[in-house]
């Protein structure tokens, strides 16, 4: 089985790192092409790491449906600092059945007589660089049996990305959308900051109440919003915070429900006090008036919109309730095609709506 190994610090994995696995994949038939973080980087010491499961975390969510893709955990196995010559040993030993190729890109290839025994490795293993603008097809390894991929490169690299995330500058970072869900998430690369991590600590003081099944439904929304609130434009960040909360009092008693709906700032509609569970949108909006006053006025209204959205709702609202509406788990083939079509994101919001009053009307 043909089979490619693309290592890296993976800190965090974007957008060139899935390329150049899927170009190296598709011209040289590999199966499969296995990520390998590294577990102790000896070429980066001094850079800002996360841990290993973090990076892990990420690199899997990127991968997520791309088919012959997988991460491979072997250098947290073996420990200890990471060599390549080492991982590969390891890999032909246990997978004996496997022809790897060690996927590199064109700017390693300069480095390449630096690696620690690499005329033991170069006989190992051949070679599949990924070409750049500018990288010249030579190696000062003569023994290294190298093919040339060819493949879309950008400028873009990980250090770039890391300091971009922490001026929160959040334009075409070359990120998948749940890779950055997860990156804000987790305040990783300090992208979040404050204020916003001290209202996300807050929505989560209440997220832990609530059974596992809705916690994954909100989860789902929060990084679906991530995705729709890049594509309009948006700040992640409200988008995140807006998909945690919307839901927050989704399963309250209808006593609850109502008293923090009555603080959201606007009026209940007689439906909304006749069926407290539709009032669980201004609930969450008047939970997040009392509890966090200083909050982006358009993530409370957003939330507190989100179950009955207007033809011209604000684009954060916008974003919420194709989240909410698309989000997978509901498993309505219906809503399952329009988020999988590939169409603008007024376009979506149109037929969204058209399905909400199309359900409203069924019952």
């Amino acid at each position: 089985m043909r089979t490619g190994i693309l290592g890296g610090s993976f800190n965090p994995v974007h957008n060139q790192h899935i390329q150049m696995a899927l170009a190296a994949q598709k011209q040289f038939e590999l199966e499969e092409v296995w990520f390998i973080p590294v577990f102790h980087p000896v070429h980066k010491p001094g850079s800002i790491l996360l841990d290993y499961d973090a990076r892990r975390e990420l690199l899997q969510t990127a991968i997520n449906g791309l088919a012959g893709l997988r991460v491979c955990d072997i250098e947290r196995a073996l420990g200890g600092a990471s060599y390549t010559v080492r991982t590969v040993a390891e890999l032909q030993q246990q997978y004996r059945g496997r022809e790897f190729f060690l996927v590199i890109g064109g700017d390693s290839l300069t480095e390449l007589h630096s690696w620690r025994e690499i005329a033991r490795l170069a006989e190992m293993i051949e070679f599949i660089v990924i070409e750049r603008p500018g990288c010249r097809r030579v190696s000062q390894v003569p023994s290294a049996k190298l093919h040339w991929a060819e493949c879309e490169v950008s400028a873009v690299s990980a250090s770039d990305i890391r300091t971009r995330l922490a001026r929160y500058e959040f334009s075409g970072l070359q990120l998948a959308p749940g890779v950055l869900f997860k990156i804000l998430l987790n305040n990783y690369y300090d992208s979040l900051g404050e204020p916003y991590s001290g209202w996300l600590a807050t929505i989560f003081e209440q997220l832990r109440l609530l059974p596992e099944g809705l916690v994954g439904h909100i989860m789902s929304v929060a990084e679906m919003a991530v995705g729709y609130g890049l594509e309009a434009g948006l700040d992640p960040k409200t988008c995140l915070l807006a998909g945690l909360s919307h839901d927050l009092f989704r399963v309250a008693d209808a006593s609850e429900q109502l008293f923090y709906a009555d603080l959201c700032g606007t009026q209940l509609s007689t439906l909304e006090r006749k069926m407290p569970m539709l009032a669980h949108g201004a609930a969450a909006a008047g939970f997040l008036r009392q509890r966090i006053p200083a909050i982006d006025p358009d993530i409370v209204n957003a939330v507190r919109w989100h179950t009955f959205p207007a033809d011209d709702a604000p684009l954060l609202t916008r974003v919420l309730v194709l989240a909410d509406t698309l989000e997978p788990s509901r498993g309505i083939a219906e809503r399952d095609i329009l988020r999988q079509a590939a169409m603008p994101l007024d376009d979506r919001y149109q037929k969204v709506i058209e399905l909400k009053r199309k359900s409203a009307r069924s019952h």
